[in-house]
C-alpha cells in the first residue's frame, strides 16, 4: 500500500466516523443524508489531495535547493555540474528538465538530452528566470511553454559560491499534470469524484479531460456554455477555499447533470494553485 493509498484509507475511516456522529443532527435540520456523506467525503479527499501536492512541491523545492547549494561549490558548468543537473532531471517522472543559467540568463548546463539544445541560449526573457536573477530569491513560476518543447512550471533557485558570490541560477521545470495524475486516478478508486488543478486566473494544470490541460477556463468554448463554471472560477481567483454548484457533462457522457465542487489551495513562494474536487449532485 502506497503512502497516498494509506492516507486515502485513513480519510475514508475518518469520514465514516465523522458522518456517524453528525448525520442525526443533519437529518433533524433537514439535510439529506446522502448529500452530507458526499460532502464530508469530498472535503476529506480534497484535504488528502492538497496535502500530498503540497508535500510534493516542498520536496521538489528542497531538491532544487540542495542542488543549488552543491553547484555553489562545483560551479554551474562543467562535468560536475552536468552530473548534478542530470541526477535532478531524472529524479521524478514529472520533471521535464533542469538547467543552469549565468547571471545574464545564458544557459550553461542542461538535462536531459532534449534540453541540451538550450545551452548557449539566453532565456532571461522568461518571467521566473528574470525574477530570480533580479531578486536573487527562489521562486516558482507560472505555466509556460518550454523552448525545447512541452509545457510546465519551473522552480528556480539562485546559486551562490561558498564566499557569497552570485553565480546564476538553477531551474527545474516539471509537468503539473504528470505530477497530479497518479493521485487523482488513485483517489477515483475510492469515490466517483473528478479533480482539477488550476492557476488562480483559470489556466488548467490538470483536468480529468487531458485535452483541457494548459487551456484557460475563460475563452474556452466548452466552458462558455456553462456560465456557472466561469462564475466559480472567477471566485477562485481570490478565494483560496470555497464551494460551488454548477452544471456540466457527466463523466464519460454527453448528458448534462448538476455538479458541485469544493476547492482548496497549495502554494510555493507565493505562487498558488487551486485544487478542485468535483462530484455529481443530487
Amino acid at each position: 500500500m502506497t503512502r497516498f493509498n494509506a492516507l486515502i484509507l485513513l480519510v475514508i475511516v475518518l469520514t465514516m466516523i465523522l458522518c456517524a456522529g453528525c448525520l442525526q443532527e443533519q437529518k433533524a435540520a433537514g439535510v439529506n443524508d446522502t448529500t452530507a456523506i458526499r460532502h464530508a467525503l469530498m472535503q476529506q479527499l480534497l484535504n488528502g489531495m492538497t496535502g500530498i501536492l503540497q508535500d510534493n512541491l516542498e520536496a521538489f523545492d528542497s531538491s532544487v535547493e540542495d542542488v543549488a547549494s552543491l553547484l555553489g561549490t562545483t560551479g554551474i558548468s562543467g562535468p560536475e555540474a552536468d552530473s548534478l543537473i542530470m541526477d535532478l532531471a531524472t529524479s521524478h517522472p514529472s520533471i521535464l528538465s533542469a538547467i543552469t543559467v549565468d547571471t545574464n540568463g545564458t544557459v550553461l548546463s542542461a538535462a536531459p538530452e532534449n534540453s541540451k539544445m538550450l545551452v548557449g541560449q539566453n532565456i532571461a526573457d522568461q518571467e521566473v528566470i528574470a525574477h530570480v536573477l533580479s531578486t536573487r530569491q527562489p521562486a516558482m513560476g507560472q505555466y509556460f511553454t518550454l523552448r525545447q518543447g512541452g509545457e510546465g512550471v519551473a522552480i528556480v533557485y539562485p546559486v551562490f559560491s561558498p564566499g557569497g558570490e552570485f553565480l546564476g541560477a538553477i531551474s527545474m521545470a516539471f509537468s503539473p499534470s504528470v505530477l497530479v495524475t497518479p493521485y487523482a486516478e488513485e483517489s477515483k478508486t475510492w469515490a466517483p469524484f473528478t479533480y482539477a488543478v488550476a492557476q488562480p486566473e483559470g489556466v488548467l494544470l490538470y483536468h480529468s479531460n487531458s485535452e483541457l490541460v494548459g487551456k484557460p477556463a475563460f475563452g474556452e468554448p466548452l466552458f462558455e456554455r456553462f456560465p456557472e463554471i466561469l462564475d466559480f472560477v472567477h471566485r477562485s481567483d481570490t478565494e483560496r477555499t470555497g464551494y460551488a454548484t454548477f452544471s456540466f457533462f457527466k463523466e464519460g457522457s454527453t448528458e448534462i447533470v448538476p455538479k458541485e465542487t469544493f476547492w482548496d489551495t497549495v502554494a510555493l513562494y507565493g505562487t498558488e494553485w487551486r485544487v478542485f474536487v468535483n462530484a455529481d449532485g443530487d
